[in-house]
């Protein structure tokens, strides 16, 4: 009876052991601070940290509803931070598309990366592998400027092909990044997107449009300075809605 006991005591300790090994060992992650202006009290609740490929620490929101198997991933320009393209997500969010608007490294709430700072190409790698992690099939990337620039650039990387880019004023290169010399590999379907008032950037996307691999390419130049703010930017906006279904589905 007392080797019963005994018996019964140590299979109880190793349990508890066990148990609390595995309470230890998965601990709930943290919830990153938000820095952007842009989020509401409710989106804080939806903030996320990843991981890019080389391990920088990126941090964003996710918008949608958690069953959407489409989504779209926002990279915004190298001023600024998610906030610049998060209006627009909200909307995408609204039409049951999982969304996913990030800050690349060392901007607003995504802190610098120890090595490689410019590498933002692998923070977009990062930012879709998320969207996959969290069971979304079909992945589109809307990006301006640098965002753009790093879309088309990681577009032709990605061992499971991105459905398709829309590049917004897109940059031709940035801290040791090359879009145009990039564009001729990718396989991607492209929507390009510029403002002829825009500084340079319509004769930038009609060189990178000309270079670009894909037979499913595309390029309008719009009249003005805006793309996707305000009324103005009305028709840009349905624009890019109907690029994103057709590539998307639903």
């Amino acid at each position: 009876m007392t080797r019963g006991i005994l018996v019964t005591a140590a299979v109880a300790a190793l349990l508890g052991g066990a148990a609390g090994a595995a309470d230890t060992a998965s601990p709930r992650p943290k919830q990153p601070r938000l820095q952007d202006w842009c989020v509401t009290k409710g989106e804080r609740t939806l903030a996320l940290s990843f991981k890019a490929p080389d391990g920088a620490t990126l941090v964003g929101v996710v918008l949608g509803p958690r069953s959407a198997k489409r989504g779209v991933v926002f990279a915004h320009e190298s001023s600024g931070g998610f906030c610049n393209w998060l209006p627009y997500g909200r909307r995408l969010a609204r039409q049951d598309y999982r969304v996913l608007a990030f800050d690349f490294r060392g901007h607003v709430s995504s802190p610098p990366a120890r090595t490689r700072k410019g590498r933002y190409d692998l923070d977009l790698i990062g930012a879709v592998r998320e969207l996959r992690r969290r069971g979304v099939q079909r992945i589109a990337v809307v990006g301006g400027s640098l965002g753009a620039m790093t879309a088309l650039i990681a577009g032709t990387s990605m061992t499971r092909r991105l459905d398709g880019i829309v590049a917004a004023s897109p940059g031709l290169s940035y801290q040791g990044l090359d879009a145009e010399r990039a564009v001729p590999a990718l396989r991607v379907p492209v929507l390009y997107l510029a403002a002829k008032e825009d500084y340079d950037f319509a004769t930038r996307a009609q060189k990178l449009h000309d270079r670009t691999g894909s037979a499913d390419r595309r390029l309008v130049v719009v009249v003005g300075s805006e793309l996707v703010d305000g009324a103005a930017g009305a028709a840009n906006r349905a624009l890019i809605g109907s690029f994103v279904r057709d590539r998307l589905g639903g």
